[in-house]
């Protein structure tokens, strides 16, 4: 074989590795831009700030505001406040409607404080979902805990305080539960920290599967962590 035949084989040889080379380094870019495409994506936050500085608002004002001769805020459980009210709601420990989201609980005639909390009984669902068992919070948690920052940090908020509420469902013994939930409304309390608030507009409660959002206590729906306004 000549110089120059063994001078080509070699040259072709290098191009088809460059070739190669560059083929599996697109396709791992592609990959790559795919998976963070889909990350972004997973990541993307259930709710805005604007929705969370919108329902604390409306509650600061409505606390604050005279109905009739008396003030809007009740004391007490949901039956003691509204005696007049469906006696299957449970009173404190009601059970909220399926689907029913962060309704607008101003609407309701007269605002209940839990008397142990004065928290008041119309949470903000943070969307904060867990896996069986963890206090882990997921990369979609992370970005909805994000907005909740922003929406708290509004100006009108300024000296407002915040109960976070940790549940969970009810599978498990009562003592096992209310640890879970008490390290659930811990990781959430940690997290808004971390993201700039201030730990002294938050206070932290675990109420186990106690409090579940939907019937079934069993429901994974029922893993879950609130926020409410305490009232001042």
């Amino acid at each position: 074989m000549t110089q120059t035949n063994r001078n080509e084989r070699m040259n072709s040889s290098h191009s088809q590795f460059a070739r190669l080379f560059a083929a599996t380094v697109l396709s791992l870019s592609l990959v790559g831009l795919s998976g963070a495409l889909s990350s972004a994506s997973a990541q993307d936050p259930t709710y805005s700030a604007e929705d969370v500085s919108k329902h604390f608002k409306k509650l600061k004002t409505r606390s604050l505001a005279p109905s009739g001769t008396s003030r809007a805020l009740c004391i007490g459980t949901r039956d003691e406040c509204n005696p007049n009210a469906n006696k299957e709601g449970g009173g404190q420990v009601a059970v909220t409607p399926e689907g029913a989201g962060n309704a607008d609980a101003t609407s309701e005639q007269t605002l209940v404080v839990d008397p142990e909390t004065k928290a008041i009984d119309a949470g903000f669902n943070l969307l904060v979902s867990f896996e069986y068992a963890s206090a882990r919070l997921s990369p979609s948690a992370k970005a909805n805990l994000r907005e909740f920052a922003r929406g708290i940090s509004d100006p009108d908020l300024a000296g407002a305080t915040f109960l976070i509420e940790g549940h969970t469902d009810g599978i498990g013994s009562q003592t096992y539960n209310q640890r879970l939930s008490e390290d659930r409304a811990t990781a959430v309390t940690e997290f808004l920290v971390s993201l700039g608030v201030s730990r002294n507009q938050l206070k932290t409660v675990g109420y186990g599967k106690t409090r579940p959002m939907v019937a079934d206590v069993n429901d994974p729906a029922n893993r879950r962590v609130e926020s409410k306004l305490v009232a001042q």
